[in-house]
């Protein structure tokens, strides 16, 4: 049984004697789960009064902005394609000059780059891993190459942290990273703002969604991973069953599958029902609109967008891969589908539909399980708590 690096009420309110320096390292700023997550350590770290900067390996990203109005430095080393020494030095150049206490990573291409730079200069380096790519990658030559890649990058980590169990079991198999760095900190967000009534109406009206209609919805990149087909399919189905013909389906983000997944819906018959609503500076708004979320992923660690759904009071409906089914309490706090199983989506799609009294129990029971245990503030904490044991172990 591993355990979860969650402090203390009283840890948590520990003040450190100095502010950090923390620099988060992201290949860049672009849209997703992680990118946003990194955003929310940023805030909540500035709120904290460390003072917070940001190197992007390959480019800034579309979330830059967001970063710095929350008054952290974004820096970018430009890296082009394929492995690249003078990203390193140029990477090695940076830390010299920011002089940061403590790196915190969120890919393994961040961590190859910045831990090599850090470690000549005694700059203690703390990983998170969002994602267990070996359970997920196809071949066992893919997977071999994926453990290559920790064992090798983790050793320029003093920690490596997991997003949930099932992560750190994967890391910790065969000995690919020494178990004695490996620990688990959840994935947390900013409750803040985050309520499924308000601003409701004005969110539909700007959609085009009928008043009075029940909302499906899903936030995320539009990529194979996510699966949106699937939900689209099931949709279809559903408006099939002609018994909640009045029922829509939002579909929030951006991504190279876009084209592919509106081509479905048109030819599936359900492209008018369907509104793509593209992507969102605040994602988190979108939700306000939904009356019920679904998430389809065949592949994921522990989701920001389930969590957030959450947060706005949402019924969540989700595929059980990842960590998924030990967050999701099936039946309880929300309900969970084999992977790709279009039947069994539609059928658990049409009995909640069928019981909205079920679909508010569950959004009510959601909300109660992330302010408990999925707060911004509770995984900020736990991570403060390890940036202080690294930065201490390295004082004189």
């Amino acid at each position: 049984m591993l355990t979860h690096s969650l402090p203390t009420a009283e840890q948590s309110t520990a003040v450190p004697s100095a502010p950090l320096h923390v620099v988060h390292g992201v290949l860049s700023l672009d849209c997703g789960g992680l990118e946003r997550l990194v955003v929310n350590l940023v805030r909540e770290g500035r709120r904290r009064q460390q003072r917070v900067s940001v190197v992007c390996i390959e480019r800034p990203g579309r979330l830059s902005p967001a970063v710095e109005a929350a008054g952290a430095e974004v820096l970018s080393l430009d890296k082009p394609p394929g492995r690249s020494a003078a990203a390193v030095r140029q990477a090695a150049q940076l830390l010299q000059r920011l002089q940061p206490d403590v790196i915190h990573t969120h890919q393994i291409g961040a961590l190859w780059y910045l831990g090599q730079a850090a470690r000549p200069q005694r700059i203690p380096v703390l990983h998170t891993e969002h994602s267990d790519h070996v359970a997920h990658a196809r071949g066992w030559l893919a997977k071999l190459k994926i453990r290559w890649q920790w064992r090798t990058t983790a050793r320029y980590a003093r920690r490596f942290c997991c997003v949930s169990d099932d992560i750190a079991r994967s890391v910790r198999r065969y000995g690919t990273v020494p178990r004695k760095k490996v620990e688990v900190v959840p994935n947390g967000i900013d409750l803040a703002g985050y309520d499924s009534a308000a601003g409701s109406a004005e969110i539909r009206a700007e959609l085009g969604l009928p008043a009075g209609t029940l909302v499906i919805g899903t936030v995320g990149r539009l990529v194979e991973v996510k699966r949106q087909d699937l939900l689209i399919a099931s949709f279809a189905q559903l408006r099939q069953r002609g018994r909640h013909p009045q029922t829509r389906l939002l579909i929030v983000g951006d991504g190279p599958e876009r084209g592919r997944l509106e081509a479905l819906a048109r030819r599936l018959g359900v492209h008018e029902q369907t509104v793509f609503a593209g992507y969102q500076a605040q994602p988190e708004r979108m939700l306000r609109a939904m009356d019920l979320f679904v998430l389809t992923s065949r592949h994921e660690g522990m989701p920001l967008a389930l969590l957030e759904a959450w947060a706005a009071g949402l019924a969540v409906v989700s595929s059980a891969v990842g960590s998924i089914p030990q967050t999701v309490m099936h039946g309880i706090s929300g309900m969970l589908f084999p992977s790709g199983d279009v039947a069994a989506l539609t059928d658990t799609l049409e009995r909640l539909l069928d019981a909205p009294w079920i679909i508010s129990q569950l959004g009510r029971r959601g909300r109660a399980r992330v302010e408990s245990r999925y707060s911004l503030e509770r995984m900020a904490a736990a991570y403060r708590q390890h940036y202080e044991a690294l930065v201490a172990k390295v004082q004189p």
